[in-house]
């Protein structure tokens, strides 16, 4: 944009949550470098973002991003996110959520790096916060390919493995979408010990998953 500006002061309660949840993703060690990327949804089709090309580490309002529906810039000194229409493609797919979270947690990694991941949850978090992880493979990231797959995959799910990316999840506001990708990356973690010990998973019978998957239902009407 040519004459840029600043993000209004209305919206400063909305940029304190996003750079706590980007500031918590640092911190945990679920992205690197620049990696990673957030954003919440604000009234009348507007959403907030991170810049690109910024550490998910110390974040203030001055370096968010505003963009409307279609991608066009609003207010920020700096660029948004690089996926900035990955994340507007969730939104469309998905109107109730609120926040979206891209990240790079290295146990999801160690599996969405290969051709497999463990898709079956074995904990009760994981089947409400998770249900089924599936894998998308592998497009370039911010092309329109990559963007097709993701509006594609993301009707009816929450999350999503990024074959040699990452993870992305949503939910009703970013504490959820960050929620799921604590839950993920315990899952994965929890797998990869498994797998080490030759160990093989538990699974739940069906009586459980039913009542599992009622539980999840009650829990995401609330």
């Amino acid at each position: 944009m040519s004459d840029s500006r600043p993000i209004p002061k209305i919206y400063y309660d909305q940029a304190f949550t996003l750079c706590y949840y980007s500031e918590l993703l640092w911190q945990k060690s679920l992205v690197e470098g620049n990696g990673g990327n957030l954003s919440l949804k604000l009234e009348n089709n507007l959403f907030l973002t991170t810049p690109t090309l910024h550490s998910k580490s110390g974040l203030n309002e001055t370096d968010l991003v505003i963009v409307d529906s279609l991608g066009n810039q609003l207010y920020g000194d700096r660029h948004a996110t690089s996926v900035l229409f990955a994340h507007l493609a969730i939104y469309k797919n998905n109107p109730e959520i609120g926040g979206v979270i891209h990240s790079h947690p290295p146990y999801t990694c160690s599996y969405a790096f290969s051709d497999s991941i463990p898709s079956v949850p074995l904990s009760a978090e994981s089947v409400i916060w998770m249900d089924e992880l599936i894998l998308a493979p592998y497009n370039m990231p911010g092309s329109q390919e990559f963007i097709d797959q993701i509006e594609s995959l993301s009707r009816g799910r929450h999350v999503l493995a990024l074959q040699n990316h990452g993870l992305i999840t949503w939910g009703k506001d970013l504490k959820e979408a960050f929620w799921r990708t604590e839950v993920v990356e315990s899952h994965c973690k929890v797998s990869h010990i498994m797998e080490s010990r030759g160990a093989s998973p538990r699974h739940f019978t069906y009586k459980q998953m039913t009542q599992l998957n009622d539980l999840r239902n009650r829990f995401l009407k609330d």
